[in-house]
Order: C-alpha cells, then sequence, then structure tokens
C-alpha cells in the first residue's frame, strides 16, 4: 500500500482506500469451503511513504476484531527481542483474539521447541561451577534440570534425565509467559472436545446400565464417567500421555544437524530433544544469526505446524468453525526481526515440499502417490499453512526488495545422461509443485497513491456454519443427557430391579428374582437364603431343577400401619422352602433344587401378570419344572393358575383352599395339585367340633353361630368358606355377616353382640382379624367369654400376636391351621419321632431373625411346613423321574406325568402329613389330608385340641372327628 503525500492526518480518500484495504484482507482471510479446498495465502505488502503503519493497522485489526477472526498484531516496540519471543508473542495474540466460548488455538509443538531451546540456552550459559546465574523462581525447575543434563552427558544417562524432566514439566498448549506455565489452558482446550462427547458418552453408557443391569449401576457408571472426564484433561497435560503430539519434530530437518563425530542417540521424540539440547554453540568466527538460522527455522516450522492442525477439518467442531484464516499484522516494520520473521517463514513453506533427501531416487510408495494425485493437490497438502501475514515494510523500494527475497525460483536440472532422467522428471514436477503452491510472485501490493479505492469490491464476511456453534455440542450433550436421564428415570421408576422386578400400578415391586431381591423388609434374610443356596447349587456343577414360588410378599403402600403387615404366612413358606432346598443339597441329592421367589402382591392383584413372566421364563429355562405356591385364594390366583396351565407347568398349591380353585367348566386343571384341604372339608370339621360340644369348657353344644366373612368380589376364599360351614352346621341357625371394606367390621360386631350366638366364626382373612378381635374385647357381648373359631387364614395373625390373644379374657381363640407342631407332641403321630422339618426350624428361625426377636418378626411355623411339603413334593417327584429317564434331565413334562400317576408303595411323609395326590377329578387334593384344631392358652401356648385325618402312616383317628370324614 503505497501512501500519497500529505502532511498530516490518514492519506487523501483514506476512509476509502481503507476500505479497498479492508476488502484485500477480507478476500485472503476469507477460508474457503471444504469443495473448493484450503490453498497458500498470498503476503499482504503496505508500502507508505509516510509514518502511515498504524493507520493502516487500525483499520485492518478492526475488521478482524468484527468479524471475529483470529489476529495478531506486533508494533515495533514489542520486538526487540528475538523470533522465539515474537512468535511467543504471535501465540497468545491469536489464541486470546477468539470469539467467544471458541478454544484457543493449541501451540503445543511451539511450546515444547520453545522450552527445548530455552534449556540448550541455560545448559550453555551454566559457569563451570554448576551453580546457575540469578535466575526468576519458576526458572528454577528448568535450570536443575540444565544442570542435571550437563552432568549426566558422559555417562549416557542423559535420555532418561531428559525424560523426566518433561514428564515434570507437563503439557502445555500455548508457550508459558513470564512463569506462567499454562495449565489451566491446557485443561480447558482439551475439555472443549472432551467434556460434551464424554458427557454423552456416559450418559448412553448409565442409561444402558439401567436397562440392562440397575440403576445402582447406571449411577456408579455415570460417577465413574464424571470422573473420567474431569481425569482426561489433567492426564492428558502430562507429557507422557501425550508423548504421540511429539512425534513430527523427530521428522524434522531442523535443529538435529550435529558436528562430525557428534553421538547421536536413536530416533524419536528423546533423541530429537537431546540433539537440540546439546546442540553447541557457535564456533569462534562463524556468525551468530546464521548459526541459529536452524534454530528459529525450526521455532517457524513448529508455529506452522500448529497452525495447520488447529485448522484441520477433523472431528473437532472447532476445526469446521474457524472460517477465517489466522492474520499476523506487523505494524511500523522492525528490520532487526520481523523481516527476518517473514523471510524465515517463506523459506520453511518452500523447503517443506521437499518430500526426500536431494539425490535419493523416491520409493515405490511415493511414486504411487505421485501417480494418484495430481501435482495441484499434492502441493496443497504438503505446504498448506492457514498463517496470512501483513507487513508494513515502509518505501515501495523496501517493498520491492523484501517480495523479491520471498519469491520461490525453480531449480533447473541438467540432464549429464540418459540414467538422470527419471530423477531429473521427478525434480521437474517437485519444482511444478513448488511453483504451484508458493507462486513465483506471491506478494499483494496495494498502492493507496492509485486510484479512489471504491472500484474495489469488498467481500461480505463468511458466517461461521450453525453446526459449528459452541453450543451445539452442548446441546446435542445436552439431550442425549435428558434422554439417559429419562431413560434412568423411567427405569427407577418402573423397575425395582432390572427386568425381573418391576413397579406395579399401586407401588408395590412385583416380580420374579433368586431371592437377590427383598421384596419386604421382614422377608430380606429368608429370601437371601435362598439365593445363598442357589448359587451354591449352581456353583456345584451338579444337574438341578428349578421352581418357582409364587406368593403375597408386599403388602400396600398405602397401609403404614405396622400390624397390617402380616406376612407372616409368606415369610414361614419362604423359610420352609428353604429348609427343604437346604436338606436336599446337604444329602447330595440328584438333581439338586433352585428356587426362585415370584411376588404377586399384596392380595395377589398383580398374579396374572407374573405368572406371565414365569411363563416367558419357563419357555427359555428348560430347568424349571413347576411352580409352587398361590397361598391367597383370590381371583387373580385363579387366572393366573390358567395361565400357567396353558404353559403346561405342573403346579403346587401351598395354603389355598377354595372349594372350586384351579376349576375351570366344571373341571379342574389337570396341571393344578393342592396340598391343602380344601373350605368344604375344614367346614365341616368346624362345624362338627362346635355342634359336638368340643369347643365349649362344659362340653354344652352349639346351637347357634354367627359367620363374619369378607363378602368382596375378588376374594373367593372367605364366601366360600363362610357358605361351606353355614351349609354343615345348618342354615337356619346360622347369622350371615358380610362386609366389604373392613371399616364395617365394628358395626358387624356390635350387630351380633345384641342377640350373640354360641359360637362366632370368623372366615375373613387375617388382616382385619386384628380389628374384630379389638371391637369384640371392648363390647359388652352376653355372659363369659365369647367362643371364636377361626379358619386357617387366622393362623398367620396367631404367629404374630399369640401372647396378645392369651391376654384377651373376653374370647376363647379356636382355629384350625393347616399344620402344628403339637398335632406330633400327642397320640396322633402314634409315638412316632417328631418330623425333622420342625427340629430344623428353631435353628433356622434363630439364625435368620435373632433368638429374642418379637413374634411379628418370626415366619409362621404352620406356613413354614406346607411350604417344606411343597418343595418335598417336587424334590421326589424329580428324583423319581430322574430314575427312570436313567439320568437324563427333568422336565415340567416329566414331572407332570410322575405327579399324575398314582404312586404305588410308601407314601412321602410330609411334615403336615402323608403326601399323595388324588385324582383329577377331586383336584388333585391329598385323601386324608390332616384338619387340626387348635386353640391358645392364656400364656400365649398353643394346644392341639383334635387331630382328623392320616397324619402318619396308622395314625389313629380323634375319637371327635366327623363319622364319615
Amino acid at each position: 500500500m503505497a501512501s500519497e503525500r500529505v502532511e498530516q492526518g490518514a492519506p487523501p480518500q483514506g476512509d476509502a482506500r481503507s476500505r479497498q484495504l479492508v476488502g484485500v484482507l477480507r478476500q485472503l482471510r476469507r477460508r474457503p469451503t471444504l469443495r473448493a479446498g484450503d490453498r497458500l495465502r498470498p503476503l499482504l505488502l503496505a508500502a507508505d511513504e509516510q509514518a502511515w503503519q498504524s493507520w493502516a493497522a487500525d483499520r485492518l485489526v478492526t475488521d478482524c476484531r468484527a468479524d471475529g477472526g483470529l489476529y495478531a498484531r506486533v508494533h515495533a516496540e514489542r520486538t526487540g527481542g528475538d523470533v522465539a519471543e515474537l512468535l511467543r508473542d504471535i501465540a497468545h495474540q491469536l489464541s486470546e483474539s477468539g470469539p467467544r466460548l471458541e478454544p484457543p488455538l493449541r501451540f503445543q509443538l511451539l511450546s515444547m521447541a520453545l522450552w527445548l531451546q530455552s534449556l540448550r540456552a541455560k545448559r550453555l550459559r551454566l559457569p563451570p561451577s554448576g551453580r546457575p546465574p540469578a535466575h526468576a523462581p519458576h526458572e528454577a525447575d528448568d535450570w536443575e534440570l540444565a544442570a542435571r543434563l550437563r552432568e549426566h552427558h558422559t555417562d549416557g544417562s542423559s535420555r532418561r534425565v531428559l525424560a523426566a524432566g518433561i514428564r515434570l514439566r507437563r503439557q502445555r498448549v500455548l508457550p508459558g509467559r513470564g512463569g506462567q506455565r499454562d495449565t489451566l489452558a491446557s485443561v480447558l482446550s482439551y475439555l472443549e472436545q472432551v467434556a460434551p462427547i464424554g458427557v454423552a458418552v456416559v450418559a448412553l453408557v448409565s442409561a444402558t446400565a439401567a436397562s440392562t443391569l440397575d440403576v445402582a449401576a447406571a449411577l456408579t457408571t455415570a460417577l465413574a464417567g464424571v470422573l473420567a472426564i474431569a481425569g482426561q484433561a489433567g492426564i492428558t497435560t502430562w507429557d507422557w500421555a501425550g508423548r504421540r503430539r511429539y512425534r513430527w519434530f523427530a521428522a524434522q530437518r531442523y535443529g538435529r544437524n550435529l558436528p562430525p563425530g557428534a553421538h547421536r542417540p536413536g530416533g524419536g521424540f528423546l533423541a530429537f530433544a537431546l540433539d537440540l539440547v546439546y546442540r553447541p554453540a557457535p564456533l569462534h568466527g562463524e556468525p551468530a544469526p546464521r548459526h541459529d538460522d536452524d534454530l528459529d527455522k525450526l521455532l517457524i516450522a513448529a508455529f506452522l505446524e500448529d497452525l495447520r492442525q488447529g485448522y484441520r477439518r477433523s472431528w473437532r467442531r472447532v476445526t469446521w468453525a474457524r472460517v477465517r484464516y489466522p492474520t499476523v499484522i506487523l505494524d511500523a516494520y522492525d528490520e532487526s526481526v520481523t523481516r527476518r520473521f517473514i523471510t524465515l517463514v517463506e523459506q520453511v513453506r518452500a523447503e517443506r515440499l521437499e518430500t526426500r533427501p536431494t539425490g535419493a531416487a523416491p520409493s515405490e510408495r511415493e511414486r504411487r502417490e505421485r501417480d494418484r494425485l495430481r501435482p495441484e493437490r499434492v502441493s496443497a497438502r504438503l505446504a498448506f499453512d492457514p498463517l496470512v501475514i501483513v507487513a508494513c515494510p515502509g518505501p515501495a523500494e523496501e517493498v520491492r526488495r523484501l517480495a523479491e527475497a520471498v519469491r520461490v525460483h525453480p531449480v533447473r536440472a541438467d540432464l549429464a545422461d540418459l540414467g538422470e532422467v527419471q530423477e531429473a522428471y521427478w525434480d521437474y514436477w517437485d519444482d511444478r509443485r513448488r511453483a504451484i503452491a508458493l507462486g513465483y510472485a506471491r506478494d499483494v501490493p496495494v498502492d493507496l497513491a492509485e486510484g479512489d479505492g471504491w472500484s474495489a469490491p469488498v467481500l461480505p464476511r463468511r458466517n461461521r456454519p450453525p453446526l459449528t456453534h459452541p453450543v451445539v455440542p452442548w446441546l446435542a450433550a445436552g439431550v442425549v443427557l435428558a434422554a439417559s436421564v429419562g431413560v434412568v428415570a423411567f427405569e427407577s421408576v418402573r423397575y425395582c430391579d432390572p427386568h425381573v422386578v418391576w413397579h406395579a400400578d399401586n407401588g408395590e415391586c412385583v416380580g420374579v428374582t433368586d431371592g437377590s431381591y427383598a421384596f419386604n423388609g421382614r422377608l430380606r434374610q429368608a429370601e437371601h437364603r435362598i439365593r445363598d443356596l442357589n448359587r451354591a447349587v449352581e456353583a456345584s456343577g451338579k444337574p438341578y431343577v428349578t421352581i418357582v414360588y409364587i406368593g403375597a410378599l408386599s403388602t400396600e403402600p398405602s397401609v403404614d400401619q405396622r400390624q397390617a403387615d402380616l406376612l407372616a404366612g409368606v415369610h414361614g413358606e419362604l423359610v420352609g422352602l428353604s429348609i427343604a432346598q437346604e436338606h436336599h443339597y446337604e444329602a447330595n441329592g440328584r438333581p439338586l433344587l433352585k428356587v426362585l421367589v415370584a411376588n404377586a402382591g399384596s392380595r395377589f392383584r398383580y398374579a396374572t401378570e407374573v405368572a406371565e413372566r414365569i411363563r416367558r421364563m419357563a419357555v427359555e429355562d428348560r430347568t424349571i419344572v413347576g411352580v409352587v405356591g398361590f397361598g391367597d385364594s383370590k381371583r387373580e390366583t385363579g387366572n393366573a393358575i390358567n395361565l400357567l396351565s396353558q404353559a403346561a407347568l405342573p403346579m403346587v398349591g401351598t395354603t389355598s383352599t377354595y372349594d372350586h380353585l384351579a376349576q375351570r367348566g366344571g373341571r379342574f386343571s389337570p396341571y393344578y395339585f393342592r396340598l391343602a384341604p380344601p373350605n368344604r372339608r375344614l367346614a365341616a370339621h368346624a362345624a362338627h367340633w362346635a355342634k359336638s360340644g368340643r369347643l365349649s369348657a362344659d362340653g354344652r353344644p352349639a346351637t347357634t353361630a354367627a359367620v363374619f366373612y369378607d363378602g368382596s368380589s375378588d376374594d373367593t376364599y372367605s364366601t366360600n368358606l363362610a357358605e361351606d360351614f353355614r351349609d354343615e352346621f345348618g342354615r337356619a341357625k346360622v347369622t350371615m355377616l358380610g362386609y366389604r371394606d373392613p371399616s364395617e367390621i365394628p358395626a358387624m360386631v356390635l350387630q351380633a353382640c345384641r342377640a350373640p350366638a354360641d359360637v362366632f366364626y370368623y372366615a375373613g382373612r387375617s388382616d382385619e382379624f386384628r380389628s374384630f378381635v379389638n371391637q369384640l374385647s371392648t363390647t359388652s357381648c352376653g355372659d363369659g367369654q365369647r367362643i371364636v373359631l377361626g379358619g386357617d387364614e387366622v393362623t398367620k395373625y396367631v404367629s404374630d400376636n399369640a401372647e396378645g390373644i392369651g391376654r384377651t379374657r373376653a374370647i376363647r381363640l379356636f382355629y384350625t391351621p393347616l399344620a402344628a407342631r403339637e398335632a406330633w407332641a400327642g397320640p396322633w403321630a402314634r409315638n412316632k419321632p417328631m418330623h425333622v422339618f420342625y427340629t430344623s426350624f428353631d435353628p433356622v428361625v434363630e439364625k435368620l431373625v435373632g433368638e429374642d426377636a418379637p413374634a411379628d418378626r418370626r415366619p409362621s411355623l404352620a406356613h413354614s411346613a406346607m411350604g417344606y411339603d411343597a418343595a418335598l413334593t417336587m424334590i421326589r417327584v424329580a428324583q423319581r423321574v430322574l430314575g427312570e429317564q436313567e439320568g437324563g434331565p427333568p422336565n415340567a413334562t416329566g414331572v407332570l406325568a410322575a405327579m399324575t400317576e398314582q404312586e404305588s408303595g410308601p407314601l412321602t411323609q410330609g411334615a403336615t402329613g402323608l403326601l399323595g395326590f388324588g385324582p383329577r377329578a377331586d383336584g388333585h387334593q391329598v385323601p386324608g389330608k390332616p384338619v387340626l384344631l387348635l386353640t391358645v392358652r392364656e400364656t400365649g401356648a398353643l394346644q392341639a385340641v383334635a387331630v382328623c385325618g392320616r397324619l402318619v402312616e396308622g395314625a389313629l383317628q380323634d375319637q371327635g372327628c366327623p363319622p364319615g370324614r
């Protein structure tokens, strides 16, 4: 830019011509699209006869600042040092001039090159005494390293010393300024690329963990991911972790020319670093600038390579967001440094095109590469760096001389003979590429003395692509994070334990588990005992069969009364299953038994959904041979039995007594077998004992009865038992008091006490029995104690509250449990030893809940015996099938066939009586299954009053049993 001759202010028509100058610079700085390709930029040289450099530089800087591009302005007063100081200043300005939210350019190669050169300078400046001269505190480590390198140069350990010093220095992306280590800049630079991707990856992995494992695994994964992201930026700042980033040095020609005979270590970055650090001082008589050209070229090459990497279109978003080339404006030309800087930049650019040593024949790989690519593309790929240089050298003559100095002149090849033709051919293409890439004349002079400036068009600024905005990665990561959080939240809401235990509509956790997941705190130890036994079975390597226990293992979340937590029944059944499983495992039985635990929800609300899950599991796991449990006679229980019947799975009911359970179309399911006597048998015995005077202290027969029962439509047990008792006792003598809500029980008791019947028969659920007892004990209800006779459902309440019932003098409770230890202590067992189950029960319970645990934390012994017998039945049948199949693994079909056949020979002795199922026409009942009558004494102890049925082989019937039963 040549100025017009004016004495003061801006050049004539300065505003218009500044528009022309800005237009030229804007065109140079504008980065082409990917399709157009990057090209090396010419130099913009501004010539003037007056001191108008600052005026021109101000306008150029204003435009650079306005369009958000990277720029550095170097003033004459700031260039009093050398090329190293100039590059340090330029690097910091380029890094600080970027747009907001954008990470700065990285100058990791330049930073390392400057540090190695400073280390060399300190080594050379060390006096013979080894004590460093006065220095700044932040340079203490470098001076110490320089001293150690001089000491260890002769013993060959310099490589190890330098490597330790590099690790101590840590990675830097900016050259330090006055002690600034720029570690924070390194961390922030790496976080820009790592953090959004890391957040997205961690979110996806956490969501996957939540959907495939559990929420705890997802949270653990998220925490580990956050720590990994935080540590990644710190780790990458260690030079030993980022050593691969310095491999560029090993391929450089600069800084490695040692004197002849000098020791040269092996290849690699450390070898290069040692060459540079131990580079000798200039020889006597050699000009220092000429000696240091090689070192300055190394700095220039590292600087240009950092820029090239910063603008290389890669997976990093920021490299696509940089749509303007970085610009260095050399204001007020200082020949001592800036001319040298421009000259060395152009020399390095030209020398970079030399892809092989002079005189060396091209390799086969080079030949294939050259044949594949056009020379222009090879040149652009090898020579490109994004730097734009604007200089103000002064008068036009100085501009001409500088432009002439940096031009590239092709070298002619003289052919001596035919053998040199091929080499000359490649040299020709080298020259051609050099000319295409750098140009014979790459200066762009702009003369303000000519024209009015309005004829030069000003190109519009190229806007940054919308997808490269700094917030886009974070928005994308935020979307992934939000979606992943949604998945984790959904999994945490839907599943209590991944894929096997899920949240039901009312908040209960239902599903199937191997005992690892505790559905209720009271059941935790029993379930974990089953889990441990299952793991022992699997670890044994022996064949095993699997049964699934289904029960109501949780209570309604809306019911918060402690006494409503009447889980003694399922607690007992789980303990009984584990005792049978342990006995069989310790006896080394074949096959072993594995038990899965399924929760159908309180009152079996979700039995159908859980049964469908069991059915699908049975299809995939052929070791599943049957299902046991079904303790509550609910409508949903019947639906679950019908669903599992479609899978042809044999089922053994424990405490379900509904007469028509598993009956459909007037026929019982061929797959369901019941251990408990049906309601009609229990009601017949109960009515007989009441009418025979067995319940009265004076033996007076009961002539009237009030029957309390749950009349809700989904409870098949209570209404069925009440109607069976009414039919057996006599319809005319029975008052039926049905309730559909527990809150109606007090009113029913008051109604019954207006004209008390001889016997209050309770056919309701144990959950409401406390309300019934409390109302009855606080109501004037005739003379003396009220005789209360309960069904088998009352057993759960008695298990938790026997002492409280004994202290309630207003009533005397009789009930008909399905099993009792007391039955084995009387004449009904014919003095045979007590079953092994009862001798094992107490030690197991004490181990699970503790010796001093309250009654409402202990399992029901009666239900435990039923669970034991259910598992024992499946074990015996599986053993028989295994023997009949000569070692073949039992399956559900074989077990079903064996259970359907009438056993010949001795029956299995269970804890609740002899075990052997009858025909399908009777619902696969156990013929002669004992029916027990127990009472609660004042101390809370239980006493057997009557036992009717086959408890043991050859047992005597109680004289008070109903005839023909």
